[in-house]
């Protein structure tokens, strides 16, 4: 799996997908309130896509890290931003320290006249034309960064069309990435981000730019064909509403049993004229209580299951992830049809 990162702002519970946050969700706009500085303040933005979305303002901050693998050498990011001014700040940080260490990176930054400014820890090395960027409208940006002293390369992309291609000296510190940040563009303004995807250049998928990502949430509706796991917590009555609801902690499902298998019928979205799947992302919320333990996201297409590899629980809630590129079932892309015979799922 060459996708490490995928979120639509859906996740109820913050921590246990982003490692530093000091950030508020919006959902179910518009309009929806939101707690910014400790006050309610009415959104009008819809999200892009699902039901979620980011609110950055006052220097609020939103990082993950890659401290559990230094191996990344470049990365492929994909996120949607909209910007309700244009001021001088950045907005989008890759870190290039040692893990923890947060002082050197590769950034954005937005200026008065619309341009995106490349930079390497303050110094910018390149810039988009003015004009660019305008204020109040979604923009989907697609980065490919590779810290280097020398032939590194920093490449920008903004819905699509390259707006910054830079080669040379792009990272004042280590070759490899710890870890990515976003932030705010106005102490006192939004700044609004959805659609969030990091990409490696391994493997033979989800190996480069993301593309124009938009990210459907869908969840368990209806039984599936496993059951192996316990309802526990608050019982919903069927396994498929303890997951559906299960975000929230008070209802789950449990196992102490290696390779036990659960799966739900999903929600089926609507999806817009001429979208192309390009991946079905697996995302579980899971931890161990006690000793060891691993899950392993699955799907099962018309009735071909195939089981991610095992990832490794922690004694704290988190996210554990999987992409999917292609339909186990006849080894292509996937269509729409492909989703009324799709189940999701887990392996303990």
């Amino acid at each position: 799996m060459t996708r490490i990162f995928t979120t639509g702002a859906e996740e109820s519970d913050m921590n246990a997908l982003w490692d530093y946050l000091d950030i508020r969700i919006a959902q179910n706009s518009p309009p929806s309130q939101t707690l910014i500085r400790g006050t309610f303040e009415t959104l009008t933005v819809s999200p892009r896509t699902g039901q979620g979305y980011y609110v950055m303002s006052d220097e609020k901050v939103l990082r993950k890290d890659f401290d559990t693998d230094t191996s990344h050498t470049e990365l492929y990011f994909g996120f949607a931003v909209q910007f309700t001014s244009l001021t001088v700040l950045p907005f989008f940080y890759v870190w290039t320290d040692a893990p923890s260490v947060f002082a050197n990176y590769m950034g954005l930054r937005l200026t008065a006249t619309g341009v995106i400014q490349a930079l390497r820890t303050g110094t910018t090395i390149a810039s988009s034309a003015v004009g660019i960027i305008a204020t109040n409208q979604w923009y989907y940006i697609e980065m490919w960064v590779k810290p280097l002293n020398s032939n590194g390369r920093f490449v920008v992309k903004v819905d699509g069309s390259t707006v910054i291609d830079f080669t040379g000296d792009t990272t004042n510190d280590l070759e490899l990435i710890n870890g990515f940040e976003l932030n705010a563009t106005d102490q006192n303004l939004l700044t609004f981000f959805d659609d969030i995807v990091v990409n490696t250049p391994d493997g033979a998928v989800n190996n480069t730019y993301p593309g124009m990502v938009r990210l459907l949430p869908i969840r368990p509706d209806a039984p599936g064909t496993n059951s192996d796991w316990t309802r526990a917590g608050v019982d919903m009555g069927t396994d498929e509403a303890q997951l559906r609801n299960g975000t929230f902690e008070f209802s789950m499902l449990q196992t102490a049993s290696a390779d036990a298998l659960q799966d739900a019928i999903p929600e089926i979205p609507d999806l817009p004229a001429g979208a192309t799947i390009t991946n079905i992302v697996l995302t579980a919320k899971a931890k161990v209580d006690a000793g060891a333990g691993v899950i392993a996201p699955m799907v099962i297409a018309n009735g071909t299951s195939d089981i991610s590899a095992d990832q490794t629980l922690a004694t704290n809630w988190k996210h554990y992830q999987y992409a999917w590129a292609v339909n186990p079932d006849d080894s292509a892309a996937w269509e729409e049809a492909d989703l009324s015979l799709l189940k999701i799922g887990v392996s303990s």
